[in-house]
């Protein structure tokens, strides 16, 4: 057993791994000079090799997700529905390097955070 633990260890630290989180915050978390009440939902954001996941828990309704680039231009965007978890994908291989904002709007909060590519 300590050999198998052992081997997925050495695995798991020799794997190549590019995947970066994004730090996305939630817009709004003051109200009148005091913190509001946080919200259940659960939203994480990670890119890998041109694509951005989005893991969204506890919510249902619809996820836009929108990329802007240094311009404030959308340069890329998607929509999906989610149902109490899921997850949402977009390609943005074809973009150029630089840094970009992404927005995750749902329909009770708006997240956002950098992405530098």
């Amino acid at each position: 057993m300590k050999q198998i633990i052992s081997l997925l260890l050495m695995l798991l630290i020799l794997s190549p791994s590019q995947a970066s989180t994004i730090n996305v915050k939630r817009a709004g978390t003051m109200h009148q000079g005091g913190a509001r009440i946080p919200s259940a939902t659960q939203v994480v954001a990670d890119y890998d090799n041109g694509v951005i996941t989005i893991d969204v828990s506890r919510y249902t309704g619809t996820v836009q997700l929108y990329v802007y680039d240094a311009n404030n231009t959308i340069v890329n965007y998607a929509i999906a529905t989610i149902s109490g978890s899921g997850t949402v994908t977009m390609n943005i291989g074809d973009t150029p390097q630089g840094t970009y904002r992404l927005c995750i709007v749902l329909d009770n909060a708006t997240y956002s955070g950098d992405l530098i590519i």
